[in-house]
């Protein structure tokens, strides 16, 4: 398996969900749905935090998809 982001597949996102974690209160799960299904991860407050604000700053940066008229 590569370990490079890079060199696999990138699979549109069609969905997310968080959710608590049970055997851990301290991470919280995150489910990406992509056409492969779901892949699910768990993260701490601090990182849940820093994507957060990353995916801000992403998406204030990134244009539009406005439908065409």
């Amino acid at each position: 398996m590569s370990s490079k982001p890079q060199d696999r597949p990138a699979l549109p996102l069609k969905g997310y969900s968080l959710m608590d974690y049970q055997p851990d209160p301290t991470v919280v799960g995150i489910a990406f749905e992509t056409e492969d299904g779901p892949y699910m991860f768990v993260a701490t407050k601090e990182i849940l935090d820093a994507l957060g604000q990353a995916f801000i700053h992403k998406a204030a940066a990134m244009p539009s998809r406005e439908p065409q008229s």
